[in-house]
């Protein structure tokens, strides 16, 4: 049985075998179990009282700041109090910087992704770094450069309101590369401010895809929002019948006069999705229209070749997806600002908030729907789920997985993504 794991190999030759020193610490999960724990909310920059929160509600476990510090000294859980030399850590800070040709990422951004990848290196030195390595991108930076409209929101808790719409800046229009693009779709809570799902998809537009791209969110979650807040368009024709459908079903109790399933707003007015996506063309957007539209400035791609157009969506969109999954974590895992006139939490991570909004003076408002109803609204959808979200024709998709295997299976990233089209287009075509 798991125990803890400071006692392993010790002697237990003493009347208090288990080291439990009369405290009850609940349940210790397996050692493997803990470690990742431990290392994910290091990652998160929590702080120890939140991490001691975090395993009781994750595990069951029930611990000190005392014996936390020894846990995460004994796991070799990373910590700003102990940074690495400082010329390691300038090189990883500048290695961040060179990812960003736009300079539109921050010290707090910067900060994020380096704990994400296991570094956490105080904001004090990523500042002096940054400011000394790149003085303009600093000041372009600067708050007050870019007047932004403030717009307080109202919620009461987690599910309560969740806000979708389409992200345009990588699709056929942006890119003009003769047709091909790459556009996404997302979903946000309200309350919590945290990313629910972000997702690439062959087009925005059509109400059959994104009719199955909000099933999708749902089995995911295995419940839908009291509320599904949208721009107004033609594409979210499905949604309003699933939405409306579902909460009849399954929250019969709830009136939908005065709690209705879901609301249709402009663009302008659906402010916590809308700001997200500033959010993300300023730390990875910007930077990937740079790396897609390559192709097109270097001659690679040529948009009036079927193979070239079919290598492209082979190619792309699992990297962009990628991309999204990066952006997800980073954000979800970042600490927004403490904000005292703010109405809904702030000082803490959207993941925290939306993890335990007890914790938060709030609440969940989520509907529980079983996976067979998801199903069953699939078969009121006129196009199939694979056909609304194919982006090659099956024959070619096989005969790119051929391809691909012959030159090894290489990795494939944003800055490597035209090379493997080269590659592969001289085997495919």
């Amino acid at each position: 049985m798991p125990g803890n794991p400071l006692l392993t190999g010790k002697s237990t030759r003493s009347n208090n075998s288990e080291g439990s020193n009369g405290a009850n610490n609940g349940t210790w999960p397996p050692e493997d179990i803990l470690e990742a724990s431990l290392l994910a909310y290091a990652k998160e920059r929590l702080s120890l009282q939140e991490r001691i929160q975090r395993l009781r509600e994750n595990h069951g476990l029930i611990v000190g700041l005392t014996l936390l510090k020894k846990l995460n000294a004994h796991f070799g859980v990373p910590s700003a109090r102990k940074p690495l030399p400082r010329d390691m850590a300038d090189q990883l800070i500048l290695d961040k910087m060179s990812e960003d040709p736009n300079r539109l990422r921050g010290t707090g951004a910067v900060m994020t992704a380096l704990s994400l990848d296991g570094h956490n290196v105080p904001r004090r030195i990523i500042r002096e770094t940054m400011l000394n390595n790149d003085p303009d991108g600093v000041d372009r930076r600067y708050p007050g450069r870019k007047k932004v409209k403030r717009v307080r929101l109202q919620a009461q808790g987690t599910w309560q309101e969740v806000h979708c719409d389409g992200h345009e800046k990588l699709g056929a229009l942006a890119l003009r590369m003769g047709g091909v693009g790459l556009p996404i779709y997302g979903m946000r809570d309200k309350w919590s401010g945290a990313i629910l799902y972000l997702v690439v998809v062959p087009n925005d537009r059509l109400a059959d895809t994104i009719g199955h791209v909000y099933l999708d969110f749902i089995e995911m979650y295995g419940v839908m929002a009291q509320q599904t807040t949208v721009d107004k368009g033609s594409e979210t024709g499905n949604m309003y019948a699933i939405v409306t459908g579902l909460k009849e079903t399954y929250a019969p109790d709830i009136c939908l006069n005065r709690y209705p399933a879901f609301v249709a707003l402009t663009s302008t007015n659906n402010t916590p999705i809308e700001g997200l996506w500033h959010w993300f063309q300023d730390h990875y957007g910007k930077n990937l229209f740079l790396h897609v539209t390559r192709g097109k400035d270097e001659g690679i791609f040529n948009p009036n070749n079927p193979i070239h157009v079919h290598l492209f969506n082979w190619i792309w969109p699992p990297i962009i997806q990628g991309e999204l999954d990066h952006f997800t974590n980073w954000w979800n895992m970042h600490r927004i600002r403490k904000q005292n006139t703010k109405n809904m939490p702030s000082g803490s991570t959207p993941n925290a908030v939306f993890t335990s909004p007890e914790h938060y003076c709030g609440r969940r408002f989520s509907i529980p729907i079983p996976r067979e109803a998801t199903r069953a609204m699939r078969t009121t959808i006129a196009t199939s789920y694979e056909d609304a979200l194919a982006w090659v024709p099956p024959e070619f998709d096989e005969l790119a997985n051929l391809a691909y295997k012959e030159l090894g299976s290489p990795e494939c990233s944003a800055e490597t993504a035209w090379e493997l089209f080269r590659s592969m287009a001289a085997l495919v075509e």
